[in-house]
């Protein structure tokens, strides 16, 4: 409801009653005020959140009103956007992937003032590349990508140097722009420790102040932009335009971390980051989204988090030992055989584990490295089948529980294989991969309402696997009762599908063959009962 005293048009103060359903801070006399005060600067107020700051988390989103589910709650455009560190050719224009040249031409299109490697022409003239390249030429240094054929695509370093110097060339062109950038969270502190920063400071300041010229910037400034880089971009991943970029955007950077969070992102056409509400968020409430994976353990998230954003994540998960009743960081216990260790601090890495039942106790270098060896292994297997993955799980069946984080995703990888695999097409499966297709759903959908439950892609994606599972039982079962429940169990989950994935352009084609596959099972169901 509105307040109270929101009874004066923003636009014209005349009364009035119609409430802006985006931020209902201000109400409306009618739908043309709207329009225009729109226009006139509520597109930038129209908020349904603001910043807040703790000394935990810094700056950080919440939510100023009740949020929907599937809501819309945030729209950026990049900053900036470029290549990721070390990346495979890419144009320096459209930045889409470059493809192999013809035998004719025998090398990439090359810039014809820098000589870095474009789709043709026509991106010479890129918004994108055009300052970087007359950096370039005017320092006389030229790109020396090339292709070979014949060899493996790899990734070239020298892409390290094209995002920051587009940071760097803001602060001319575009101060503002620039101040939004450099007032963003670094960690440079930590970062000066790593070997990368290490080989940044002995090669990219050496190319960028004498190779470029650029004499003026103090050898910590150009540090700190890379800082930031690697701090907030996010990667974007758009494999219809074959684009596989990071981006900056300085709101969304202020967006925190939570490995049970309440929102999920995903890119436009235009590259612009559209945050979505996974679940009803309660006015007050942190907004949030995941920087690590649902199904990796507590001891896995903390040290991607340490080593890629260098933070210690504390949230509600990370300080449950049983990770909410998940137990994906667990082992069963050697000596009893039935408990499950679990860390007595899941906060410090260095805490001991011990078994529920029997008080065995491990250190944690143990089973830090057990967990290593055991993630090496998996990721080791072959995964264009489901056998490997079978027996990994059946050969861990004495230390690894059902629920232990290697086993869990090995089941993941299993519900993308049953049915689409060679051999294991979903009309090939026998009615024993079928069923074990179906019971992976379950169990992963049961773990997926625990930590990325809601309108999460992780449970869209398990349930499409599920619906075409049901689908293929019921087609196959003799028995009318069991066949039409399974079909009202499909029909209902495409419903569930079509909200979870309305925003996901990509996945529309596969929706409407999913929905005319099943009317058709639904149709032939309904002949043989009459």
């Amino acid at each position: 409801m509105a307040s109270t005293s929101l009874t004066s048009c923003a636009l014209c103060q005349a009364k009035a009653s119609q409430l802006c359903a985006a931020c209902r801070n201000v109400v409306y006399c009618s739908r043309e005020h709207q329009k225009e005060h729109w226009k006139k600067g509520h597109r930038s107020e129209c908020k349904c959140f603001e910043i807040a700051t703790n000394e935990v988390l810094g700056r950080h989103l919440k939510a100023t009103r009740d949020i929907k589910i599937g809501e819309q709650i945030l729209k950026e455009s990049p900053l900036v956007l470029g290549p990721k560190v070390a990346s495979a050719p890419l144009c320096l224009g459209c930045h889409r992937n470059l493809l192999a040249p013809e035998k004719s031409r025998g090398n990439y299109h090359k810039c014809s003032s820098c000589s870095w490697p474009l789709c043709g022409k026509e991106c010479e003239d890129s918004v994108h590349h055009k300052a970087e390249c007359q950096l370039m030429s005017g320092s006389n240094f030229q790109s020396k990508i090339n292709y070979v054929p014949g060899e493996d695509e790899r990734k070239e370093s020298a892409y390290c140097v094209i995002m920051l110097l587009r940071c760097m060339q803001l602060k001319a062109k575009d101060p503002e722009a620039f101040l939004k950038l450099y007032t963003l969270e670094d960690h440079l502190k930590e970062r000066l420790e790593t070997p990368l920063y290490q080989v940044l400071r002995a090669n990219l300041i050496t190319f960028i102040k004498t190779v470029l010229g650029m004499k003026n910037w103090l050898e910590m400034d150009i540090l700190r932009i890379a800082a930031i880089l690697d701090t907030n971009t996010f990667e974007v991943r758009q494999p219809r335009e074959r684009r596989k970029i990071r981006a900056l955007y300085p709101e969304a950077a202020m967006i925190s971390h939570d490995c049970v969070p309440n929102m999920r992102h995903r890119f436009d056409d235009d590259m612009n980051i559209v945050f979505l509400a996974k679940r009803k968020i309660a006015k007050g409430e942190i907004l949030s989204i995941s920087y690590t994976q649902p199904l990796r353990s507590t001891i896995q998230r903390r040290v991607h988090l340490r080593q890629a954003k260098c933070f210690d994540c504390s949230c509600a998960r990370c300080q449950d030992p049983e990770e909410l009743g998940s137990f994906a960081g667990a082992q069963t216990c050697l000596k009893c055989k039935a408990g499950k260790i679990i860390s007595l601090n899941p906060l410090l890495n260095s805490a001991p584990w011990k078994c529920q039942l029997c008080n065995y106790k491990r250190s944690a270098k143990e089973v830090v490295t057990s967990d290593a060896e055991l993630q090496q292994e998996l990721e080791s297997l072959d995964k264009t089948t489901p056998v490997a993955l079978e027996e990994f799980i059946y050969r861990h069946r004495a230390d690894l529980h059902e629920t232990n984080t290697h086993v869990l995703q090995a089941k993941y990888a299993l519900t993308q294989l049953y049915g689409s695999a060679p051999r294991f097409g979903m009309e090939e499966l026998s009615e024993e991969s079928l069923n074990r297709k179906v019971q992976l759903c379950e169990e992963l959908l049961n773990l997926a309402d625990i930590f990325d439950g809601g309108w999460s892609i992780f449970r869209g994606n398990l349930l499409i696997d599920m619906e075409e599972a049901l689908v293929t039982q019921a087609l196959r079962s003799k028995d009318p009762v069991e066949c039409e429940e399974k079909l009202r169990n499909a029909a209902e989950m495409l419903r569930e599908i079509r909200n979870i994935m309305k925003h996901e352009p990509e996945m529309q084609q596969l929706l409407l063959e999913r929905q005319v596959i099943l009317n058709s099972a639904l149709e032939r169901f309904e002949l043989l009962e009459n």
